[in-house]
């Protein structure tokens, strides 16, 4: 992936109007099915589901409180959370990498990461980008055809 690239545009027609693409995920790893909500969750979902290393994954496993950037008390889904054969418990947040420095997308992973150290939990906690999720813009535009 080119380093000019921050985002890859998840929209419905080429001038860039419309939603980001949705639709369901079938999960026979989980025996389950999930909503997806952006080309990025569904590429994700989909490289889990291949990852022999992964035991089960779980879509917007829970819910955190947090406090926004004007201060409001908020309740937030973190996208998945995934087991791995090794043990590991990984919380991911799939954002394009241009979004991280957003004050609410840092306000909800603090909220997180607090929520993780008050229920003793033994996770980590991620952000999942373009960048981890597809080799090139050729990729992710394979993808968009798919779904």
């Amino acid at each position: 992936m080119s380093k000019e690239t921050n985002v890859y545009f998840n929209k419905q027609d080429e001038r860039g109007n419309g939603k980001y693409r949705t639709g369901h995920f079938v999960s026979a790893k989980n025996k389950s099915s999930y909503v997806y909500r952006s080309a990025y969750e569904y590429a994700f979902f989909t490289k889990l589901e291949n990852d022999d290393t992964v035991v089960q994954f779980i879509v917007e496993p829970f819910q955190v409180p947090y406090v926004d950037s004007r201060g409001k008390q908020r309740v937030y889904k973190p996208d998945i959370v995934v087991l791995y054969k090794d043990g590991t418990l990984r919380i991911y947040e799939i954002k394009p990498k241009a979004m991280l420095r957003n004050l609410d997308v840092q306000s909800k992973a603090a909220g997180c990461r607090a929520f993780i150290k008050i229920q003793r939990m033994n996770a980590t906690y991620h952000f999942i980008t373009e960048e981890d999720i597809f080799a090139s813009l050729k990729e992710y535009q394979e993808v968009l055809k798919r779904i």
